[in-house]
């Protein structure tokens, strides 16, 4: 349980979140996604934050519902326009994610997870493009979905979870660190030549053997797109298991 109380409550925090953006505070909402997208749907822009207290839809990587304790980790999207062409958005999310490591001081998993050093999730990354035309000329956008443990302590049926308030040994203020994170994410430079650099000093992936899908072998380098390179083999997408030295 959360034991901050009423001074851990988000939407107590708006203002300070609603200076120069447009920001949505909801106690429950099916995905916090989805609702981003209604709203850049009907004229809003870069910058828009939604964040939620429960999600009835939340979704992780390859369909799975995302499960969080109402009222105790943040659950968040942010829209963000970075200067890169659209096929770059996987190396967008990649240092997005390492930027949000580097405040939490974590590890990463490729493509989207946040874990502990010993492999426990903190977190996950959910992206989705949106497309839209500005002023006759076609531009992309993407939705960062974010889900984080951050007051839960039990996770029942999910031995491999974890949360920063577990680690840490005590409660964290969430209006604190989203608003730590949001501003990490909105600092990032996505073209900067250097900028994969980041997610290589915090992953448990490279040097490592894996398996996604069918694909199993040694997990090398990162590419420039964000692709996972497994015995020379390009992995764009999929999910990662990692796998135990023998």
């Amino acid at each position: 349980m959360n034991n901050l109380g009423n001074s851990d409550r988000l939407a107590l925090d708006i203002e300070r979140f609603s200076v120069n953006r447009q920001v949505e505070f909801l106690e429950r909402c099916d995905s916090t996604n989805r609702v981003a997208r209604q709203l850049l749907q009907k004229g809003a822009g870069p910058g828009l934050l939604v964040a939620a207290e429960a999600q009835s839809a939340g979704r992780g990587r390859q369909g799975r519902v995302w499960q969080s304790e109402p009222g105790s980790n943040l659950l968040f999207s942010l829209v963000l326009a970075p200067k890169v062409p659209p096929e770059r958005m996987a190396r967008c999310v990649l240092i997005w994610a390492a930027a949000m490591a580097e405040v939490l001081d974590c590890r990463l998993k490729w493509p989207n997870d946040l874990q502990d050093p010993e492999g426990r999730k903190l977190g996950g990354i959910l992206s989705e493009l949106y497309v839209h035309d500005g002023n006759g000329a076609e531009a992309w956008w993407v939705i960062l979905g974010v889900g984080l443990n951050v007051n839960q302590r039990d996770f029942p049926g999910l031995p491999d979870a974890t949360s920063l308030c577990r680690l840490r040994g005590h409660a964290i203020h969430r209006s604190d660190l989203l608003q730590t994170m949001v501003q990490a994410l909105e600092s990032v430079d996505p073209g900067a030549p250097d900028a994969m650099e980041r997610w290589k000093r915090r992953n448990n992936t490279l040097g490592r053997r894996v398996r996604i899908g069918q694909v199993e072998g040694l997990a090398e380098d990162l590419a420039e797109d964000g692709s996972l390179i497994v015995d020379g083999q390009r992995i764009l997408a999929g999910d990662v298991e990692l796998i135990a030295n023998s």
